[in-house]
């Protein structure tokens, strides 16, 4: 009888507690029209002005195939750019590929930029339409950047290097891009047949990659040498360092995960006090707190702790929908972004999940501040599950026993989502 009602007591409790948080969450509110752009624009007005004032905007997704998330972060972004002058956007997609897109986006066509250079997940519709706004509006405004954060690519960067450096183009500098240029787009047996004075011992990749490593870091010390400086170079350097840097790292028995990487070259870009960044990113990476196997979320948490009082994490939430998805195990392992993109429903929720709760408001889409009540109360809650899809097909395995109050400032809800759009289709790979 005592353990009856122990547990009525509980479920009780636990009850008062989702209603407390139910309530709490529909006292502040902003309820959003995502009936039509223009309605969702004028929606949107509170949560610019309480975003605004700050330097570094992170707006994040639940899943990287969301037609909704991309539609809210294409108006939340415009909005920044044009009321209160931020002046870059960088996207989790490699760096060197949006330099390129960026710097040719007046003249070439959209759909072969896409194609050459974002990710498959983004070669979608809504990114589509984003694009074509940038083109227009950087015809008539200084332009914006469009950079990316995440891991690189590797051939283009020794082009890109030779090309800041040709009117700086000393015997030595030209020696060190030549092998930079040759390691990279040469296989280590090819590379080897052709210099076998060069050939170590042990072949493999991680050292032959070693080698890459201190050629850029060779080429840094050549640079400085000849008292050579501009921005871009400083940046262009720091992004092959980081690019290469864990094959150095491995030898020394750890790693620079990818999100610190992402973390230190938007907080590189950010150290220009002129700079109001826009980040689009998924919500494990611009999480404040790291939330995952003490590396996901290093990227919003390494933001947060450089930029304490500039840094706004917006994390983006859906209940019920579709989504879309690519079959590749690994988005980013080769310069190929020809993954056709599937679509799928949502699996079935697992149980205690913050997506649940938040579906229990009347509005069909809203967002809300995380404040000091909000965060009490969950922390009474069990555990919660948070969905945070990748770009593979997903389960309720997914869904991850997280804190969200602690992951974000702000979180933007809509109950029933759908799959992004693709723009090509490509042949299917087993």
């Amino acid at each position: 009888m005592k353990k009856l009602f122990l547990l009525f007591t509980i479920c009780i409790s636990l009850f008062a507690n989702g209603q407390t948080l139910q309530t709490a969450i529909e006292n502040i509110k902003i309820s959003l029209d995502i009936s039509s752009t223009q309605k969702l624009d004028t929606s949107l007005d509170a949560l610019v002005s309480q975003i605004g004032d700050k330097r570094i905007i992170a707006l994040g997704e639940d899943t990287h195939g969301t037609a909704e998330f991309y539609e809210l972060r294409a108006v939340i972004t415009k909005k920044l750019i044009q009321e209160k002058g931020f002046n870059m956007v960088i996207l989790e997609n490699p760096y060197e590929d949006l330099e390129i897109l960026s710097q040719n986006l007046q003249t070439e066509s959209i759909d072969s930029l896409m194609k050459k250079h974002l990710f498959s997940i983004y070669q979608t519709e809504k990114m589509k339409d984003f694009l074509i706004w940038l083109k227009k509006y950087n015809q008539t405004h200084t332009p914006i950047p469009f950079k990316g954060c995440d891991d690189s690519y590797r051939e283009i960067l020794p082009e890109m290097l030779s090309k800041e450096l040709q009117s700086n183009m000393t015997s030595e500098i030209k020696e060190i891009l030549k092998q930079f240029k040759l390691r990279v787009t040469l296989e280590p047996s090819e590379f080897y047949e052709r210099f076998p004075d060069k050939k170590p011992a042990k072949v493999d990749n991680y050292g032959y990659n070693r080698e890459i490593y201190r050629l850029i870091i060779n080429l840094e010390k050549a640079v400085k040498k000849e008292n050579i400086s501009s921005k871009r170079l400083d940046e262009l350097l720091l992004n092959a360092k980081s690019s290469y840097i864990n094959y150095e790292m491995v030898f020394t028995g750890s790693i620079i995960t990818r999100d610190i990487v992402m973390a230190e070259r938007v907080a590189y870009l950010a150290k220009d006090p002129k700079a109001k960044i826009i980040v689009w990113a998924h919500n494990a990476h611009i999480s404040k707190e790291v939330i995952i196997d003490n590396e996901i979320g290093l990227m919003g948490r390494n933001l947060k702790k450089e930029f304490p009082n500039e840094y706004a994490a917006v994390g983006m939430s859906s209940f019920s929908g579709s989504y879309s998805y690519m079959k590749k195990r690994l988005i980013n392992d080769d310069h190929n972004y020809d993954d056709q993109l599937y679509k799928s429903d949502y699996p079935a929720l697992p149980t205690n999940t913050f997506e649940e709760k938040l579906a229990q408001n009347k509005s069909e889409a809203y967002y809300f501040s995380i404040t000091q009540k909000i965060k009490e109360i969950c922390i009474k809650l069990p555990k919660q599950k948070v969905k945070l899809f990748g770009y593979r097909t997903n389960t309720e395995k997914d869904y991850y026993e997280v804190n969200p109050t602690t992951m974000y400032d702000f979180v933007v809800f809509i109950k029933n989502t759908n799959a992004t759009k693709p723009l090509f289709t490509y042949e299917s790979k087993k």
